[in-house]
């Protein structure tokens, strides 16, 4: 198969949407299919692989530094010179209209890849209407997007679910997004505690995620003080920069943890792996998750969690088998982590489970899944 990835999120960007696309490329690719991506320009990068085109774009200053895909004729010529025969758009806006255009335009099937709980990302937007009106908007847009497409992929069965409640009727298949573990093995070492001089006695909590007000990181520091409270040895690391590290950095200050808590700014995704095996407990307090590539990062290295239940989530982690769910509260996220701490053979137990659980993740088994999802479009046009 000839298959177009169109997608407003990419290189250089840091997030769990270029990651999945990375390693979905390179698990079809393994199988035999031409994979090629279409997306924006973005200032100062040089993209050295042939198999993508660049969409001309302007970079609107505003909360996130996304750039803004401007149409090309010459979409149209990279795609026919390519005999692309099925379109996989990542979102349904930008890049994904032109995506919807040209496959409808040249007879090619379109498949939808939704990504987001849309209304949790609303404060990346500009606040134009009242919150609850803007949320109605955007949903019911994306969701006749998704309608107007020949299937939709999602990546956990409870975003299928949320899918279907607003009102989708397309063909909806469940394809979770996979890891790469050699990318996570040959990862450099983070040195994280050389770096923040953490005691070796210390047991090393860690996050890594985009820094933005959806990720509800806030809980994690409430919750990393109650635990420092009743047990000291322990170090809190929040890796991975955005709009909402300084507003975080102040918090952790005001609550007298800015000697305990470390910070780090953006990594790129080819480092990632060098911080998951060096956290013993990752802690996890996102509730705007289709998926959550970071927690399946955590299972591939053995490493358990302690997350908020939440859609997305509830998928992967297992409680009691690979990790601890919680309640949405500080203090339900601390008990969860002190459980671990008191516990290191139940910790032993759920790193077990983390190792055995991420089988299902490898890349070479959601791409086998995905190929067989483009089959079932591609004969049924």
């Amino acid at each position: 198969m000839r298959i177009g990835i169109f997608t407003n999120n990419y290189r250089p960007i840091v997030s769990g949407v270029t990651v999945s696309i990375d390693d979905f490329r390179e698990g079809l690719e393994k199988l035999g299919h031409n994979v090629y991506i279409f997306t924006s320009k973005f200032g100062g990068y040089e993209d050295q692989n042939k198999n993508n085109f660049r969409y001309p774009s302007i970079l609107i200053a505003n909360k996130a530094k996304y750039p803004i895909p401007l149409p090309s004729r010459k979409a149209k010529d990279f795609f026919q010179d390519k005999k692309i025969e099925l379109v996989h758009s990542q979102h349904p806006w930008g890049i994904g209209r032109y995506a919807l255009r040209l496959a409808r335009n040249l007879g090619v099937p379109i498949i939808f890849t939704n990504h987001t709980i849309y209304p949790l990302y609303i404060d990346y937007l500009p606040k134009i209407l009242p919150r609850k009106i803007f949320v109605k908007l955007i949903e019911k847009s994306a969701m006749r997007y998704a309608n107007s497409t020949d299937a939709v992929v999602a990546p956990t069965e409870s975003t299928k679910e949320y899918l279907i409640a607003k009102g989708v009727k397309a063909p909806i298949y469940v394809v979770p997004s996979g890891v790469d573990k050699r990318v996570l093995d040959r990862a450099p070492a983070a040195n994280l505690r050389k770096r923040f001089n953490i005691p070796s006695d210390h047991t090393l909590l860690l996050n890594l995620s985009r820094v933005g007000p959806e990720k509800n990181l806030p809980t994690i520091l409430e919750a990393y003080k109650r635990v420092f409270e009743k047990f000291p040895k322990v170090s809190l690391v929040l890796a991975g920069g955005g709009i909402f590290l300084e507003k975080l950095k102040g918090m952790a200050s005001d609550m007298g943890l800015s000697e305990k808590v470390f910070f780090t700014d953006l990594i790129q995704m080819e480092e990632r792996g060098g911080y998951f095996r060096e956290g013993d407990i990752f802690v996890h307090s996102s509730l705007s998750e289709t998926q959550s590539l970071v927690i399946v990062d955590s299972l591939m290295v053995g490493v358990p969690v302690v997350a908020i239940e939440a859609n997305g989530v509830r998928d992967v982690i297992k409680n009691g088998e690979n990790g601890l769910l919680t309640k949405n509260s500080a203090e339900s996220l601390a008990q969860g982590i002190l459980k671990l701490l008191k516990d290191k053979k139940l910790r032993a137990k759920l790193a077990r489970g983390a190792s055995e659980s991420a089988k299902k993740y490898t890349i070479e088994t959601t791409s086998t899944t995905l190929e067989a999802v483009y089959k079932k479009v591609l004969e049924g046009n």
